[in-house]
């Protein structure tokens, strides 16, 4: 069934090597010799693929995606508000700083009017 698959040689019997040692038809050092890997890559390859094997038997949607109904109005105008408010903060938070800093807004209009704001 291995040779039937979408893939390159290599990967093909790299396949088949990890499957007869999962079977336990040959073991994890033959294996390591006839892909001519270390056991440690001998145990990376074997990890991905049945990683990869596993993650592509995970449950999936079934049926076609909803459709986007649009959210419920109120939902949308909390979204809105949210939005405001964080903004809002965001500029009390740069008042706050220039405060802190001694930059008043009149300070600052002076320092515009001179070319220092740009």
């Amino acid at each position: 069934m291995v040779d039937r698959t979408q893939a390159s040689g290599q990967a093909r019997e790299r396949a088949k090597v990890i499957l007869l040692t999962l079977g336990r038809d040959v073991s994890v050092r033959e294996g390591c010799e006839r892909l001519g890997v270390s056991r440690t890559r001998f145990q990376d390859l074997r990890t991905r693929m049945l990683q990869g094997a596993v993650s592509a038997l995970e449950g999936a949607v079934i049926g076609r995606p909803r459709k986007d109904r649009g959210l419920d109005p109120e939902v949308e105008a909390l979204r809105r508000r949210v939005g405001l408010l964080e903004r809002s903060l965001v500029h009390e938070r740069v008042r706050v700083e220039l405060a802190e800093a001694g930059l008043t807004p009149v300070l600052l209009r002076r320092l515009a009017r001179q070319g220092g704001g740009r």
